[in-house]
């Protein structure tokens, strides 16, 4: 009995030190920290949102509204004040679609951007550096 209580000592013991030593993997800062709804942009669009969200080494702000002839999704990927990337996608009521990257040394490309970059809270905002 006593080499029994021994030897199960003796697993758990092995068990308890493979689970203590195994690497962690450290847990990436990404998620949603801000939805806005219901913005006043141009060109109008209804039911429109906005969200802001972390990812490693950059924030994405995605927009969406509708249209009077579809709808319209643009993405805005930026880290601090620098404008990495951006685009966006129309989706019309007939079912056709169409995508454009943004010129992001366009005057009014960075307007909008900053725009729709002030309608979020600086505490979200300052999590994208």
């Amino acid at each position: 009995m006593k080499f029994k209580a021994l030897i199960l000592t003796g697993l758990a013991g092995i068990a308890l030190s493979a689970c203590t030593s195994a690497p962690t993997i450290p847990q990436l800062e990404t998620g949603v920290l801000q939805e806005v709804q219901n913005l006043e942009v141009y060109p109008d669009t209804t039911n429109n949102k906005a969200k802001i969200t972390k990812f490693p080494g950059k924030c994405v702000i995605e927009f969406t509204g509708n249209l009077e002839a579809g709808k319209s999704v643009e993405q805005w990927a930026f880290k601090g004040l620098t404008l990495i990337s951006g685009g966006s996608a129309t989706f019309a009521k007939d079912g056709t679609s169409t995508a454009n990257n943004f010129d992001l040394n366009a005057p009014e490309v960075q307007k909008n951007f900053l725009a729709l970059r002030n309608h979020f809270h600086e505490d979200a905002l300052a999590q994208c550096n």
